[in-house]
């Protein structure tokens, strides 16, 4: 079953794949998906066009050098902040374990 954070992405030779949504980005009127594959780990992103008919819409490749820059950027940010998260929620599980001893 899919969840809300993740879709299915049809490789180029019609493969399947369930993809993890990691965040998602506006910027320059495009719409980015930065996803990682669920199987293989492998981070990469994509455009999203959305289909002015239905629910489902359709990626596109990224095209320049600078979208990726600026893609790459934001993905440190992203990782810093979970990094960050996980070291307060390390820092809460150790004063409860102190308030409990």
């Amino acid at each position: 079953m899919i969840k809300d954070d993740q879709m299915i992405i049809t490789k180029d030779n019609g493969d399947e794949e369930i993809v993890n949504i990691l965040f998602t980005h506006e910027a320059n009127g495009k719409n980015y998906v930065v996803f990682e594959f669920s199987e293989s780990h492998e981070i990469s992103a994509a455009v999203y066009v959305p289909d002015q008919n239905t629910d489902e819409g359709t990626f596109e490749d990224i095209q320049t050098e600078a979208e990726w820059d600026m893609l790459d950027r934001i993905l440190q940010e992203y990782f810093d902040d979970l990094e960050i998260d996980e070291e307060l929620d390390d820092e809460e599980v150790d004063e409860e374990e102190d308030e409990l001893a």
